[in-house]
């Protein structure tokens, strides 16, 4: 039986940072048993030959962290490729999608990547769409380097390994599970470490991997990165579902860009897609809305469909549209049929949450 910490969670903008992930294992275990275990996982495949980890979903999808996809992108451009073990040459890329809440170092920390020839030597994986990740077993996997986790050199050899864990919490966008330190732990216990980052986090339903996670980042255990008392944060699937399958059955409805972040040291720049949450921005408004527990997201905004007394707002994660004309609104479907009311040219009010600070706007529909 796993022991459970406590855990102390700070902000998330400031409680990780991105971790490769490799595969960090017990001292008293051999390296044969994780590496055992990691063959067993053909679905988990490199974001690039130096990049982090990725898995496929789909037989031309492939699921990862998103700043992993962005810095890859960044780094080959348009000769970015997905490589599965027995693969010498690589899958070509088609197009990459970065979550549109996608906060470095905070939220949204997940991507999806189009392949230009579909896989159909190895079977995808599916998604874990239950809410009842805590308490469950995982098992992770990467390629990243390795070590024991009461030493501080990291071995670079690429190989893919696996091990397990417990999950012990988890947030709106993260599940959460630390390194336990023997005779704590599973008999695979394990965390993921430099190189591993964008890797999954599976739960096995029957004799089935589905992903419930994808490595985010971590903190530093008691002796540094990657040693025991680490804690982990991945990317929790189950709340992305409806993003996921959005962009895969609907490819070409999505907002293009360029990589900010190319500049004349980087390869030719990549276009990159991010999903649009919801589908269409919603007309005369121009926000891009999605529902979830909390009430009406905001997800991003198209200008210049956005009309321009509330254009220059910034939408920071997390954002929400609470109030129309005095009425406050928890439904999305609800708040458009009022909005449709609303005639072309006609001026409203229109309330936000913005990370917890509310603001009210007078606009004029579009």
């Amino acid at each position: 039986m796993k022991k459970t910490g406590l855990i102390l969670l700070l902000t998330l903008s400031t409680a990780f940072t991105f971790t490769p992930t490799e595969i960090v294992r017990r001292h008293d275990v051999p390296d044969s048993e994780y590496l055992k275990l990691g063959a067993t996982f053909p679905s988990v495949c490199k974001v690039g030959k130096r990049g982090g980890d990725c898995t496929l979903i789909k037989p031309d999808w492939i699921i990862t962290a998103a700043h992993v996809a962005r810095g890859m992108v960044q780094r080959e451009g348009n000769d970015l490729k997905i490589y599965f073990d027995d693969e010498a040459i690589g899958i070509s890329v088609e197009k990459v999608f970065l979550h549109p809440n996608f906060q470095p170092m905070s939220q949204g920390d997940i991507a999806l990547i189009q392949l230009k020839t579909p896989i159909d030597t190895i079977d995808p994986v599916g998604l874990y769409r239950s809410t009842d990740e805590p308490g469950k077993e995982i098992v992770i996997v990467g390629h990243g380097d390795s070590k024991t986790g009461n030493e501080n050199t990291f071995v670079t050899d690429g190989k893919k390994r696996g091990a397990t864990n417990v999950i012990d919490r988890a947030t709106v966008d993260k599940i959460v599970f630390g390194f336990d330190e023997p005779p704590y732990g599973t008999a695979l216990e394990g965390t993921a470490g430099p190189g591993d980052s964008g890797g999954p986090a599976f739960i096995i339903n029957g004799d089935e991997p589905m992903i419930a996670g994808i490595s985010s980042g971590g903190q530093p255990g008691k002796n540094g990165p990657g040693t025991y008392g680490a804690t982990e944060y991945y990317t929790r699937v189950s709340t992305y579902v409806d993003w996921i399958e959005s962009v895969i059955n609907n490819p070409d409805q999505a907002l293009s860009y360029n990589s900010e972040a190319n500049t004349e040291n980087t390869r030719p720049t990549r276009t990159v897609a991010r999903g649009r949450p919801g589908g269409e921005a919603l007309k005369g408004l121009g926000l891009f809305l999605m529902q979830d527990e909390k009430g009406i997201r905001i997800g991003g905004k198209a200008d210049p469909l956005v009309p321009k007394d509330i254009r220059s707002v910034k939408f920071t994660p997390p954002s929400y549209l609470v109030s129309l004309n005095g009425k406050k609104y928890e439904n999305l479907n609800e708040f458009k049929k009022d909005f449709e009311l609303i005639e072309k040219g006609d001026e409203f009010r229109i309330g936000f949450s913005i990370q917890g600070n509310s603001m009210e706007y007078k606009a004029t529909k579009l």
